[in-house]
């Protein structure tokens, strides 16, 4: 089972802490255009002999859309090679989640690659806090600073922190393990988003008498008086009722527009 350590969590929760360590955005996603690390937490160091995790990202191209980020990482994710020796048994996933306060445990860190950047325990560091503090430093240390980085809201209150996160998919965390990707944006490069397209004009149809069948550019739309959105153009419009003439124009509509007349009676031959 997939899981982070509940002090992990609360730890993320707190605002101070993650002002401290503003520059890295916190996922499980591994994003494409930026340095990955994560770090692995288990309750015994021999789990980490013979481990090498490696981040994997999917670039996409977003539809074309007015207001679609231009790329997407969403689908990324990290995988585990471990060819040790079989470990002795540790504290499974979702339990080292529950367990808030865990006799043992180990924590290292890794970048993108599989290299390992630094490691803690609590033989050595007595508080959790500190020890996953001491990780968030090294990392900032291992990984290239290119200014400095604005914190953006995130809809995701734990798992995406202090980041934007390309087109994040609402998954689980992964593999018990907290993922930290290093972020540093710079705003004079930001590419301002285009102004949304104008709404589709409408056009105001009405008859005399009322309740003609409508028709536009052939299709049936509804009886008058009627309101409806059309794209710019051109456009042929159609009123029929029942015991009157067809009345028809075509017109080129560039914003709202009425349209409609009056309908002539048709005559009786009562020859």
């Amino acid at each position: 089972m997939p899981a982070i350590p509940k002090f992990a969590l609360k730890w993320l929760e707190g605002k101070s802490q993650r002002e401290h360590y503003s520059a890295i955005c916190f996922s499980q996603i591994p994003s494409a255009t930026l340095p990955n690390y994560i770090i692995v937490f288990s309750t015994n160091e021999d789990a980490f002999e013979g481990l090498t995790p490696s981040a994997h990202t999917y670039t996409t191209a977003a539809p074309a859309q007015a207001n679609a980020p231009t790329m997407s990482s969403a689908g990324g994710t990290w995988s585990y090679a471990y060819a040790g020796a079989t470990p002795r048994p540790t504290t499974d996933t979702l339990s080292l989640k529950r367990d808030d306060k865990p006799k043992s445990l180990d924590a290292h860190a890794y970048d993108q690659t599989g290299k390992a950047i630094a490691h803690y325990s609590l033989v050595t560091i007595s508080s959790r806090e500190k020890l996953l503090e001491r990780l968030l430093s090294d990392i900032l240390a291992d990984s290239p600073h290119s200014g400095a980085k604005t914190s953006v809201p995130s809809p995701f209150s734990v798992y995406y922190v202090n980041c934007d996160v390309d087109s994040p998919s609402a998954s689980p965390p992964i593999n018990g393990s907290l993922v930290a990707a290093a972020a540093h944006p710079d705003p004079a490069t930001a590419t301002p988003k285009p102004p949304p397209p104008p709404p589709d004009p409408e056009l105001d149809i009405w008859s005399s008498p009322v309740g003609a069948d409508i028709f536009v550019d052939g299709q049936y739309v509804g009886k008058t008086p009627y309101s409806m959105s059309v794209a710019q153009g051109e456009h042929t419009v159609s009123l029929r009722k029942k015991d009157f003439d067809i009345w028809q124009r075509k017109l080129t509509v560039n914003g709202t527009r009425r349209v409609g007349g009056n309908l002539a009676q048709r005559e009786l031959d009562l020859k």
